[in-house]
């Protein structure tokens, strides 16, 4: 995976991956880029207070 800068253009923010050159290669809205996230299973749980060391399980 590449290497991915943020990117702001007015109040909406995006992902864009960029290629040696510097030119865009690909560009995501950011709330897509989560929302697809929050729906992958998570290949590692973690205790309570350790959210920040790896992927958390959905509490429903």
């Amino acid at each position: 995976m590449s290497k991915r800068d943020v990117i702001k253009i007015g109040k909406k923010s995006y992902y864009a991956e960029r290629n040696k050159k510097g030119q865009f290669v690909d560009v995501t809205n950011i709330g897509k880029s989560i929302k697809a996230d929050s729906k992958k299973k998570t290949s590692k749980t973690v205790k309570p207070g350790h959210g920040h060391e790896g992927d958390l399980k959905r509490k429903r």
